[in-house]
């Protein structure tokens, strides 16, 4: 039990831990003078940079007045405890829904990221980046209504990084940009992550992990994530093709700003509805390949080719050349192999496998499971008191 726990915070009786992340922990607690629950966040005073975080975050969050953030409804400090004062959102974190019913359809997953898209956009119009977009921090009012929440880590556009202050870079690693290992964080950076969420809502599972966190971050940089519709045959083409641009390593190539993400992720599903479906094998996603149904689209082998890198298209052209080499062998009739013959076909198959034991090609294999993203450490209108110069940008 925590130390917290029955004990009260000015008029806040707190109940009972819901969960803790770096120093911060925050506990489910009842209001004396509304008569309500609410969630209190609590951070001691000898842990001096959460601290200064805590306060960045209860000043931001009590300035915001955007639908889809998560408002601030109290801040205060009693004896050594600093806390700040939430609604109680019993539904819980899109991650819980995500781990226990799975991925979400294209049109669920377009609501959510309207809304948070949304949230971050009237952040970054006022300055204000989050830097810590993930699914455990989206919190659900109901299955269709969502906060974004947590701006402990958020940071004023122009203040400098915190790679400078401290050699360390502060987020979640399953969702930072590749950029942010050369550089500040940026608008750009928080998209890629926006498009990090997206990718995790269709398909249930973040596209880059690993043993270790320098092991994760690394893919971000050199790693080509698996296609969404490998993950989930239901992704039609236009969707995926959105995803995949969203999450380009250099972000002068993504989507510029997070409405210009939800809206092109919108028209993407208004070209879903008019493509039809068909069933066709899922390739080599185990030994007995299901049947599984995926959106036709005469452009769909094309786009596969070309996301492919330069070695497997080189590869698969050698192997298209051999299979036209063997094919033309079969006019000859029989070959002669020792002291007995056997057909054109044989030795196709024979040279077929001999090709495939030598180059060692392997399909891969494809097994979403669930995972669980900590903040770690890797190295709602701004209010214009924290930041000097309000701005607007464009849509990209």
């Amino acid at each position: 039990m925590s130390e917290l726990e029955g004990t009260t915070l000015s008029h806040y009786r707190l109940k009972h831990l819901l969960g803790k992340g770096g120093m911060a922990e925050v506990y489910l607690a009842y209001d004396e003078h509304q008569d309500s629950d609410v969630a209190i966040k609590v951070v001691h005073r000898d842990q001096t940079e959460y601290v200064e975080r805590f306060q960045r975050e209860v000043t931001a969050m009590k300035a915001f007045t955007h639908g889809h953030i998560l408002p601030a409804l109290d801040s205060g400090q009693d004896g050594p405890w600093h806390y700040l004062v939430m609604p109680y959102l019993a539904q819980g974190t899109l991650h819980e829904r995500l781990k226990t019913q799975g991925p979400l359809t294209m049109e669920e997953a377009g609501v959510i990221l309207e809304q948070i898209a949304s949230a971050l956009q009237y952040a970054h119009e006022w300055g204000m980046l989050h830097r810590d977009i993930k699914s455990s921090n989206i919190l659900l009012r109901d299955e269709q209504y969502a906060y974004l929440a947590d701006f402990g880590l958020a940071k004023v556009v122009e203040e400098r990084s915190d790679i400078t202050r401290t050699g360390y870079v502060m987020g979640t690693v399953e969702y930072m940009a590749p950029e942010l290992a050369e550089g500040p964080a940026s608008t750009s950076s928080d998209i890629y992550a926006l498009s990090i969420l997206l990718y995790e809502m269709v398909t249930g599972n973040v596209p880059f992990r690993g043993g270790t966190s320098l092991g994760v971050y690394i893919k971000h940089q050199l790693e080509q994530p698996v296609r969404p519709s490998l993950v989930n045959p239901i992704l039609s083409s236009s969707v995926e093709q959105v995803i995949l641009r969203a999450l380009e390593k250099d972000p002068h190539k993504r989507l510029k700003t997070p409405r210009a993400l939800a809206q092109t992720y919108s028209q993407a599903l208004k070209v879903s509805a008019q493509s039809p479906t068909i069933p066709v094998l899922a390739p080599n996603m185990a030994e007995e390949a299901p049947t599984v149904v995926v959106r036709f689209s005469p452009k769909r082998l094309k786009s596969w080719l070309l996301y492919l890198p330069a070695s497997t298209r080189k590869a698969i052209a050698a192997i298209a050349i051999l299979v036209l080499l063997l094919t033309a062998s079969l006019s000859f009739g029989f070959f002669v192999f020792g002291n007995g013959q056997i057909s054109a076909v044989q030795a196709m198959r024979g040279a077929s496998a001999q090709f495939d034991t030598s180059s060692g090609i392997k399909s891969p294999q494809f097994t979403p499971t669930p995972q669980n993203t900590p903040t770690v450490v890797t190295s709602k209108s701004t209010p214009p008191a924290i930041h000097k110069h309000k701005h607007k940008k464009g849509d990209g």
